[in-house]
């Protein structure tokens, strides 16, 4: 006798039929959106990036003119010297600012994970720079490092008579440092680093730091406790408890912590644009100053994936050694 067929159309199967559907349904208009203002833009941008896109204006009227130039806007700007010593100094603000936020990162995390009165208001207070938004924090620190007497960084130094009363510092000049130093000073002129670029290290790790030491913080807390109890009873000082146990075991969220913020300061725009203009030449502010300042579209768009190449290729350097940490 033959086994009759299980009925494809059971109560379990529709069930699940109609789940999917709901849940297609629920994401359909996310990746609508995500399209419109994501792929479409990204795909106008390649496209203008092969052409030269100008905006030209006759008789009061503008608008985008387009012609195909093949790669000749790429070539532009690889050949450019202004180009490169952009990404020098982007580079130099990239790792300085990595350095900085790495290891001012784990000494608050080590200090908030220790136990003591008030740790919790501690740790709540000091997400407060990071929820900044960056417009108000760049003016804000554009307020301290006023050049002027009435600058809060140079009223502080005068009330401390460190500054004379008729003196007064300005922090944000594009001047190089070491500038008179033989050999160092010409690094310094070659990689763009200025006085004003250095405050704004300052600045910017103001408010990333928060998000970094409490990235390090969750690390440090999944580190279990019986290795350092093993090795005080071995007789490892606190320094060499941090360097064979803390600092191995915080690799692998320290090279998170490198991709997502190697990603953000690559492509740095709005603190240098709102400090001080153009006188810092990052790639994003070239970008910026290629499309909407010259008109030139289409060098802005060939810029832009520069950027997205370099980040990527960064990026995948990163992926690469967080492979190799999770293999060994």
């Amino acid at each position: 006798m033959k086994k009759r067929d299980a009925p494809t159309n059971s109560p379990r199967l529709s069930i699940h039929t109609s789940e999917e559907k709901f849940a297609l349904a629920l994401v359909t208009p996310a990746f609508l959106i995500t399209v419109l203002i994501v792929l479409i833009p990204l795909l106008y941008a390649f496209y203008l990036s092969f052409n030269r896109a100008e905006v030209i204006v006759v008789g009061g009227q503008g608008g985008l003119v387009t012609e195909f130039s093949g790669l000749r806007n790429y070539l532009y700007f690889l050949s450019s010297a202004d180009f490169w010593y952009s990404v020098r100094t982007t580079l130099y603000f990239t790792v300085a600012s990595l350095a900085v936020e790495l290891v001012l990162g784990i000494i608050v995390a080590l200090l908030l994970n220790e136990e003591f009165r008030g740790r919790g208001l501690v740790r709540t207070l000091l997400i407060l720079p990071w929820a900044v938004p960056t417009v108000v924090n760049a003016r804000m620190w554009g307020l301290i490092f006023e050049p002027h007497a009435y600058g809060a960084l140079n009223g502080l130094l005068q009330t401390l008579h460190l500054l004379g009363p008729e003196r007064t510092i300005n922090y944000l000049a594009p001047i190089p440092l070491f500038q008179n130093a033989p050999l160092l000073g010409e690094l310094t002129s070659w990689l763009g680093v200025t006085r004003g670029l250095t405050w704004i290290i300052v600045a910017d790790t103001w408010k990333t730091l928060p998000v970094v030491a409490l990235l390090l913080l969750a690390g440090l807390q999944s580190i279990p406790l019986d290795l350092y109890s093993a090795a005080k009873v071995d007789g490892a000082n606190a320094w060499q408890r941090f360097w064979l146990i803390t600092l191995p075991l915080l690799r692998p969220i320290i090279l998170i912590v490198l991709v997502y913020r190697t990603m953000e300061l690559f492509r740095v725009f709005d603190i240098i644009y709102i400090l001080m203009a153009y006188t810092i030449p990052v790639l994003g502010v070239v970008t910026f100053q290629q499309s909407f300042v010259f008109g030139n579209f289409g060098k802005g768009a060939a810029i832009a994936f520069l950027i997205g190449l370099l980040v990527l290729l960064l990026a995948n350097g990163y992926i690469r050694l967080i492979d190799l940490e999770e293999r060994e």
